[in-house]
This record gives C-alpha cells, sequence and structure tokens, in this order.
C-alpha cells in the first residue's frame, strides 16, 4: 500500500512538473485538471490504511520517490492501474480497502482518457 501511496504522489508531482514546463496554455489547465483529485486518495489511503492501523511512522520526508516520478502521465496512469489490479487480484487488501482501489483506478481511467485527448 506504501508503494501506491508514493506513486500517487509521484503522479501529482509529475502532472506539476508538467504544468510548470508548457507554455500551451491549453496544456497548461490540462496538467492543472490531470493533478485534481490525487491529494484526496492520498490522504483516504493514508488515514484509512495506515493510519488505522496506528502506522503513522511511514510518514517521512522522502516519500516522494524520484523513481516513481514519470512525465508521461498516460504511461503514468497505466502503472498506477496495473499495481491496484495486482493489488485487488492478490487479495492484500480487505472489502472497503478495495472498494477505494477501484474508485481510484476509475479515476486514473478518466485521467487516461484526457490526457489522451
Amino acid at each position: 500500500m506504501y508503494e501506491l501511496l508514493q506513486h500517487l504522489i509521484a503522479l501529482k508531482y509529475s502532472c506539476k512538473i508538467n504544468h510548470w514546463a508548457t507554455d500551451d496554455y491549453s496544456r497548461h489547465l490540462l496538467y492543472d485538471r490531470l493533478g485534481e483529485g490525487i491529494d484526496t486518495f492520498v490522504d483516504k489511503i493514508a488515514e484509512r490504511y495506515f493510519m488505522s492501523r496506528d502506522e503513522k511512522n511511514v510518514f517521512k520526508e522522502n516519500i516522494l520517490n524520484p523513481k516513481f516520478i514519470e512525465l508521461d502521465i498516460v504511461k503514468k496512469c497505466m502503472q498506477l492501474i496495473e499495481l491496484i489490479e495486482r493489488m485487488i487480484a492478490d487479495q492484500e487488501v480487505n472489502q472497503g480497502m478495495t472498494s477505494l482501489l477501484t474508485d481510484i483506478e476509475s479515476e486514473l481511467l478518466n485521467k487516461v482518457a484526457l490526457a489522451r485527448l
């Protein structure tokens, strides 16, 4: 679950890097839109999974793993979707977390469709 958290934070950071780096105003807005909602999912995972288990010690300043940063947003979303599908298939999480992961996967699919426009 921690790796998923790191990947989501890296996705948000990737969207911001792209947002700041473009000269095209429509792409500038697109990258902002692609980054929306990620913080909410990160917070839900942190609270529902780690904090509910009293595992607050996992939250360190190096939670952003630079190896997980991928500026190709479609590719990054697809990596996340594959990770989520493996987690669900391996039954690593309970039903409540499976529901949250399914919601995240759905949102990532929407981001893929938007990014491909």
